[in-house]
């Protein structure tokens, strides 16, 4: 597997004028938006008081009122603060690169782009860096600061490399994570186990979730120039010869099969989803995304 050195240096990054436009411009759409996009109508309990004549009478919770021997409505408040956590996944297959960046790197400059635009709105950010378990847990806060731990544990490469799990992960998540939260997941879904859209479904009861499918070009399709290549297993190392001009035609059907798969798992448990290559920018994907998803809720 043709694996380049894992350099994930964000700090020269955060000078550079290509990755601060792209900050940039995902704050700004997001500054104005992200309440309605995300949070909506979202209310929480607040408590009781007496019933007046001019409330709504749906309001009246009878069991709260039998028990007081008076008529007492809920009152709700919306809530201000929300939590976003970012799942990453830092496994083998992500230490894979055909063009100029692995895909490592790709997620680790997406996420943190994403992280300081979402800062920029008041909500709380949160990291969770994955393979066959939780490398990472930096629960969702506010603050500078949690933005720069965010950054120290994106850029340090002890944290890169392993198995994969994607059900072990979104398990563990569910354990520590309050609802009201948004997970965003970035991986390439590669080496996802049978019935894991499962886990998707549950989480998607408590959560709001977004999928964002990051993939080299490979990963879809065999090089153009025919010819014998070695290809290996990202996770048990297996080695095999192939000829691409045998193999070609049916490699690109079975993946094109997979990404379907794995993005009607998301929408059919009505949860978002972009997917990304990593010879694209990803910054109009995901403002495309963002876009359509305020078209919606409007």
């Amino acid at each position: 597997m043709p694996i380049k050195e894992l350099k994930i240096d964000l700090t020269p990054h955060l000078r550079k004028v290509k990755l601060k436009a792209r900050r940039d411009v995902l704050n700004r759409v997001l500054e104005g938006n992200w309440s309605t996009i995300f949070k909506g109508q979202g209310l929480e309990f607040a408590g009781y008081r007496a019933y007046s004549y001019d409330d709504d009478a749906s309001k009246i919770d009878w069991g709260a009122s039998l028990r007081a021997h008076e008529i007492l409505v809920r009152e709700l408040e919306e809530y201000r603060n929300f939590n976003v956590f970012f799942l990453v996944d830092v496994s083998n297959s992500m230490l894979f690169s055909s063009t100029g960046k692995l895909k490592a790197e790709y997620a680790a400059e997406m996420t943190f782009s994403l992280c300081y635009a979402i800062m920029q709105t008041g909500d709380a950010i949160g990291l969770g860096l994955f393979t066959d378990k939780l490398i990472t847990k930096i629960a969702p806060s506010l603050g500078k600061g949690i933005y720069y731990r965010i950054i120290r544990e994106l850029v340090n490469p002890k944290n890169y490399g392993g198995n994969f799990d994607f059900t072990k992960a979104l398990q563990y998540v569910s354990t520590f994570l309050k609802e009201r939260s948004l997970i965003i997941i970035i991986s390439d879904f590669i080496g996802l186990k049978q019935g894991w859209h499962r886990y998707l479904n549950i989480l998607a009861g408590r959560y709001d979730l977004i999928g964002i499918m990051v993939r080299d070009p490979r990963d879809s399709v065999m090089p153009r120039r025919a010819g014998q290549y070695l290809v290996e297993n990202p996770y048990s190392s297996e080695k095999l010869y192939i000829d691409s001009h045998q193999y070609k035609k049916i490699y690109a059907a079975e993946t094109r099969k997979e990404e379907e798969f794995i993005k009607r798992s998301f929408e059919k448990a009505k949860l978002g989803f972009v997917s990304l290559r990593t010879d694209q920018e990803f910054q109009e994907p995901i403002l495309n995304y963002f876009r359509k998803r305020l078209t919606l809720v409007r």
